[in-house]
């Protein structure tokens, strides 16, 4: 029984470094637009302020 669970425990442990990679990948291509997101929410916000129609 040992042999079998210990093989059968090999490929999650795989999975789960795998899925913890392209989780980390996803997120650093994801911080991209989240910034620029930021930066044109604070321009639009400060411009409306200047604007006096």
């Amino acid at each position: 029984m040992g042999a079998g669970s210990e093989q059968a425990a090999q490929p999650g442990a795989g999975e789960a470094t795998t899925m913890e990679k392209e989780n980390r990948r996803l997120r650093a291509r994801v911080k991209g637009p989240e910034l620029e997101r930021e930066i044109l929410r604070r321009a639009a916000k400060y411009f409306a302020g200047e604007t006096s129609w």
